[in-house]
Parts: C-alpha cells; structure tokens; sequence
C-alpha cells in the first residue's frame, strides 16, 4: 500500500495535478514574464530585419520599376505593395515591442502612470496596424467562400484570420492587463497569466501559419481550372509540385519548442496543447498530401510522433524542475521573510513589502499609514499562563490583527509582543476597537488589549524604519498620557519632540567629547543646623545649537535608546574630576551622590564602572555615593542585591532614591541593604494641610531609623517643611530650599563666601558591610 501511495503522490507531482501554493504559482508566472522578455526582443530583433529585407528585395524595387510586377500585382499602388510583402512583418513586430515593455513592467514591479502607459502605447500601435486587417479577413472570406471543399488556400486562410484575431485579442489583453495592475486589481496574476497565453496562441498560430504556407506552396499549387456556367464563379484544383514537403516544418517546429520549452506550463496544459497542435498540423498536411494522390511515408509519420512525445516530456521535465526551485525558493524565503511565531512577515521583510507596495500602488500623501501596536498586560498574562500559553496568544493576536486588516495590509510582529501594520488610512480606530474588544474577550479577567502609535505617510519616500519609529514615538506619547485612549497620531508638536530625541541620540557622543555635557550639584544639608554636608550630581547639557537642554528631555531618550549608561559614565567622570580637582589644591571637598538609571544595571557592570573611575582619579570611596532609584529593584532582583553588595564590599555607599514613589517600598526595606533612604518629594504634596502626609512621613522616618538606615528628604522648599522634617528627625534635607543646582565652582565660591557653612562631619554615613 505505501508503494502504491508513494507511486501515486509520484504521479499527482510529476504531472502537475497537486494544488500549487500563491508562492509557486508567483514563481512560475515571473519566470514566464523573464522568458516572454528574451522571447519577445528575439521576434522584435527579427521582424524588423524581415521588414528591412523585404523592403529591399521586394517591395521598393517593385514601387520603382513596374517591370518586376506579377500579373496579379499590375495596377496595385505603391502602398498596397508595401502592404503586401511587409504587413505581417510589421505586426509581428509591433506585437514583439508590446510584450517586451508588457513583460518588464510586470517584472520591474512598479505600477507608476509611465510603467501602464508605455504597454498601452506599444499595444496601440500594434491595434493601429491591424487598422489595415479587413483587407485580409475581406481576401481571407472570399478565399473560402470561392471554393466548395476545403483546399489548401481554403485552409491557409482559416490559419491567417485566426493569426490576425490573435493578435487583436492580444492587444486588447495589454491594454486590459496594464490598466487592470495600475488600478491594483487584486487578481493581477490572473490577467498577466491571459496574456501570456495569448502571446503563446499568437506565436503557435504563426508557426502552423507559415509552415503550412510553406508546405502547400512546395507539395501542393493550387490552379484555377475553369469558370462555373452558372455562376460564373473561377474553379480551383491543387496540384502535386514535388516532393520535399517533408522539409518545410522549421517555422512550426521553433515556435512550439520556443513556446514550450521557455514558457512553463502545467504537464496537462502542455500535453494537451501539443497534441492539439501536432494532431491538427498532420492533419493538414495529410489532407494536402492526398489532394496530390500522395500518402505521409511511415518514417515521417513516427518523426511527428516520437518529436511531439520528446517535446512533452522536456516540457514536463522543465516544469518539475522549476517547481522544485519554486518550493526551495518558498522555503528559504520564509524563513528569511516570516515571524517564526506567529508566521506573520518578519520585520525586515516587512519594510521592503512596504516600499515595493508604493511604489506599485503609487501610494501619496497621507493614503496610508504605520500602526505601532502595544499589548497591553501582556506580562500578567504571561506571568498567570506560561510563556508556552503566552506564545499561543501572541499568534492569536497576529491573526486577529491579520483578519481585520485583510490581505490589502501588511503585517508583522517586529519584536517581543509588538506589531506593525502598514495599512490604507481608513476606518483605523473602527478597526482598533475591533482587535480590541475581540482580544479582550479572549480572557476577561486578565483584560489585555492594545494600545497604537500611528504615523501617517507624508513622504511616500520615507524610509519603513524611520516611519515605524515615529508610530512607536506616537505610541510612547501615548502610554505617558495614561488617558484611557487606544490611539494616538504622530503630530506637528510630536515630531519636534522625536527630532530632539534623535539630535540628544545622535549627538551624545560628541556633547562627551566636545564637553557640552556638566556636572551640576544640588546641595544637601543637615536639619540641624543647616550646614553643609554634601551634594547629588545632576547632568546638565549645554548645547551649541539648542542650549541648555533639560534633563527632562535628554534622560528619557538616552533612557528608550540605551544609552543613557554614556551619559552617566561621563557624570562620574566629571565629578571624580572635580573631586581630584579639590584634593590636588587643598580646597574643600564634598562627598557627592551619583544617580544611576535602572538601565545602566542591564547594559554595564556598574561596580566595575565605578571602581575603575574612582581609582583613575583617586579618589577616596567614601566620597562617593551611589544612588539607586525603587524603580530599579522591580526589574533583576539577584542582579541588583548582588550589584549592591558588591558596592559595599569596595566601600561605597548606596542609597535608595524616591522611595515611596513605588508600590512595592516596604518590601525594598525588608530585601535590600541600603545606607541611606530618601523620600520621594510627593510625600511634601499638600503637606500644609494634609495631617496624614506628617503622620505617614514621621513613620517612615523612624521605621528607618529602627533598621538602621539614615534619611533625607528632597523637594524642600519652605521653611515649614524645614522645621517639621527637623523635628520628625529626617536627618537631611535638599531642596530649592538650600538652593537650585549649581556648577561645582559656584557651590566652592558660595562656600568660600559664606553663603555655605560647610559641615565639619560631612562624612557621618559609612557603607553597610554586607550581613
């Protein structure tokens, strides 16, 4: 049974019968299109030298001396001569030029008015010609209509209007195909495939044509031999001329091998074509044969036979052979085209289907537009089912996105649980609450959803990346202004926004070099007393073109690009500067705390970082201290108590900065070590009147006093929080307070004027030793 199954799935592929997928099927017509191009310049190449050769050796001398004339031809003009000896010729050539420019307009992908017009053109001009075709089916007509059995003449004649009704039909099949893709007909292939068959009929019908022409005109001649008494009509009779017919079969012969073998067909079109062709040609010929009293000679008989079989199978063989490159080719290029996930386009494949797709469609301002689309709880879905559950609804979501936006989008996922969609700019938010409501009932305790930056098309000539990262901008937007809203358009204010960040992303590297980026110091004192007891280093950049740039702009963008880890290796350069700077002079020296982003733990190794700074300035470890935003500990657990551990271990200190800014603070206290603790300034809102904000804040204070950890409060900025921070025993204060940040020149010439009263136990906090 399996050798009967695999002997019949042989069968089923060898002659084509299987389901050929959209890929193979694409395949295979291009490599139609790319034959039909060397195809139709050849027969272009040639009839223009016929044209020439018939010209010269027929027609003009003719035209010139009337000697030369037939008795048939006296009393013709000048232009029916013409006519007569290169009509064909010209047709056949202005039908080659239609299908070359046809054939590399499909090729060339691009559907621009020029790329439609020019087929249309080349295809006009060959209808124009046909213009003159009456003359023919008229001399065609009477052809057949004069005689009472099917002669030669008779049968040549049935050839020629069928070759001159092809070649209108196929005409009228450019002009149709060409306006049929520019107006992004969703069965293009259909129509370029109706063309390329009328390209093959007209090339079949001109072999048999000519080969038969020239078979009739060496075997058989045809005479009239009398005049009908009744009607006056002429009689005609074929006569045998010789016997060489067997040799005049070149014609017939090139354009079947030419249409068989460079165009791909199915093995069932092929044989059945063929044999048609074959089947009807030996009939013809038979049939003139006997008209002489002649009989086919055997030997001919098996040449047709065996050369019609040999064709077949070289034509089933190069059919099976291109399929089998057509299904490697569709394996390989999705691979290199698909999400292994989801199955949806890769990205990278995505943006070149995004430039081919304007370019066909000549897709113009604002026709379109790039979705940059978010799910939403994601992570609790993820945390609750499983990543395996997780990825099953990640292509679950894909396919729902695919449905609503049909085949007219493209779509990818471009990473994690992020899709893009390049789609028409119509009926976007019907759409978006469409995905979103079909997702959420998915699993309406976890209550995913989506939330999208879209950018519309404003320069068709955009590059795909940068389009899609202004929808992820917009999205960004978005997602800031926590507004409940599913969609956000990319806008005016938007993109001067996305230029900064990317002047702040491309120019970090040069603010470093060139020294536009400072070390600004905020200072920090003691509630009792007021003195001076250190300061946290702020980035400040001070830009040639933009100037002072706030840090409220350039963190968050180094922050998204990931590489913000630059910026602060360079804030801890400059303040181990500064620091040394102080040492080397025997000016005052303050211990200073250095913020590092909750990104710089996952792209540097901070410890290191710091250590190797420190020792190239010298700077003594206790001068330093490391701040540590709550946000930060939600992220790498192990990594962060190891990373603080470390810290202590090679003497410097570590704060934990904004606390209670988080949901999760008290449980960093119980986790983690930490030297110091500073309240985030929201605990100061409304603090005058709220009696629960003292209460709370007075807590927090003595809770950290309990576990050993020292406090400061920032965001001071009255003298009433000063006393009541004071009294709750908060041990330092920063704020606006005590003054704005300030270069390190400043904070040394307010010290040296008084303005400061620098503290004589600057350095009460030492590093915890890990327990």
């Amino acid at each position: 049974m399996k050798f009967l199954s695999n002997l019949w799935n042989g069968f089923l592929n060898i002659f084509g019968i299987r389901k050929n997928s959209k890929y193979v099927k694409g395949y295979l017509n291009e490599a139609n299109m790319k034959s039909a191009v060397f195809m139709a310049f050849v027969i272009f190449v040639l009839e223009v030298w016929l044209v020439i050769r018939q010209m010269k050796e027929y027609a003009i001398p003719k035209i010139i001396d009337p000697a030369n004339l037939k008795p048939k031809e006296v009393g013709l003009s000048a232009f029916e001569l013409l006519y007569k000896y290169t009509s064909i010729y010209f047709v056949l050539m202005s039908f080659g030029m239609a299908m070359f420019v046809y054939s590399l307009q499909y090729i060339s992908k691009k559907k621009t008015l020029s790329k439609m017009i020019i087929p249309i053109v080349a295809a006009g001009v060959s209808l124009l010609i046909c213009c003159f075709l009456p003359l023919e089916f008229k001399k065609g007509i009477e052809s057949i209509s004069l005689s009472s059995e099917m002669n030669a003449v008779t049968i040549y004649s049935i050839l020629r209007l069928v070759f001159y009704a092809a070649i209108i039909m196929f005409d009228i099949g450019i002009i149709f195909s060409s306006i049929y893709r520019y107006k992004g007909g969703r069965r293009e292939s259909v129509s370029s495939v109706m063309v390329i068959s009328l390209f093959a009929l007209v090339c079949l019908t001109f072999g048999v044509m000519v080969s038969y022409s020239d078979f009739t005109n060496s075997a058989v001649t045809t005479f009239q031999i009398g005049t009908n008494s009744e009607t006056g009509e002429p009689i005609y009779k074929d006569f045998i001329g010789n016997d060489k017919y067997n040799k005049q079969m070149i014609c017939f012969l090139m354009f079947t091998i030419y249409v068989g073998c460079l165009l791909i067909w199915n093995p069932l079109i092929s044989i059945g074509l063929l044999g048609v062709l074959f089947l009807g040609f030996f009939f013809a010929i038979n049939h003139v044969a006997k008209l002489g009293g002649r009989v086919l000679p055997d030997g001919d008989r098996i040449n047709y036979i065996t050369f019609y079989i040999s064709l077949t199978m070289v034509c089933i063989s190069i059919y099976n052979q291109r399929i089998s490159e057509a299904k490697k080719d569709e394996e390989l290029e999705e691979l290199a085209t698909k999400d292994k996930l989801t199955g949806l386009l890769g990205f990278e494949y995505f943006t070149t289907q995004v430039k081919e797709r304007i370019d066909r469609y000549n897709i113009q301002k604002s026709d379109s537009v790039y979705l940059f689309i978010n799910v939403t709880n994601f992570k609790v879905y993820n945390d609750q089912k499983g990543f395996e559950q997780g990825n099953e609804f990640l292509k679950t979501i894909g396919q729902i996105i695919s449905e609503t936006f049909n085949e007219l989008a493209l779509v990818c996922r471009q990473s994690d649980d992020h899709f893009v969609v390049f789609c028409y700019n119509k009926d976007i938010e019907e759409k978006i609450n469409s995905i979103n409501e079909r997702i959420q009932a998915l699993e309406p305790d976890i209550k995913p959803g989506i939330m999208v930056g879209a950018y519309e098309v404003y320069n068709p000539n955009d590059d795909p990346h940068y389009a899609v990262e202004k929808a992820r901008y917009a999205y960004s937007a978005l997602k800031q202004k926590n507004s409940g809203e599913r969609i956000l358009y990319y806008d005016e204010q938007m993109h001067d926004n996305y230029l900064m960040v990317q002047y702040i992303v491309t120019h970090i590297d040069e603010a470093i070099e060139k020294g536009y980026l400072k070390a600004f110091y905020q200072p920090v004192v003691w509630s009792k007393g007021r003195s001076l007891c250190g300061a946290e280093a702020l980035a400040r950049w001070i830009d040639p073109k933009y100037g002072f740039m706030s840090p409220a702009k350039f963190v968050p963008a180094l922050e998204n690009a990931r590489l913000i880890y630059k910026l602060d290796k360079e804030i801890l350069r400059l303040v181990c500067q500064d620091i040394r700077h102080n040492l080397d002079n025997g000016l005052p020296v303050l211990p200073v705390s250095i913020n590092f982003s909750r990104a710089d733990f996952g792209l540097i190794d901070i410890v290191e970082v710091v250590t190797e700074t420190v020792e190239q300035y010298k700077v003594p470890h206790e001068l330093l201290h490391i701040e540590i935003t709550e946000s930060a500990l939600t992220d790498e657990e192990d990594t962060l108590k190891l990373t603080i551990n470390r810290l202590h271990e090679r003497g410097f200190a570590t704060w934990l900065d904004d606390f209670g800014s988080g949901y999760s603070s008290f449980n960093v206290l119980k986790d983690y070590e930490f030297d110091v603790l500073k309240l985030d300034m929201k605990f100061l809102t409304g603090f005058s009147d709220n009696n629960k904000a003292r209460a709370l804040i007075k807590s927090v204070i003595s809770m950290a006093d309990q576990i050993g950890m020292k406090t400061l409060c920032e965001g001071v900025e009255t003298m009433e929080q000063a006393a009541f921070l004071e009294e709750a025993s908060c041990g330092r204060l920063q704020g606006y307070l005590y003054g704005k940040p300030l270069s390190y020149q400043d904070i040394m010439d307010r010290i040296k004027n008084g303005e400061f009263e620098l503290s004589d136990d600057i350095l009460v906090s030492k590093p915890k030793k890990k327990r």
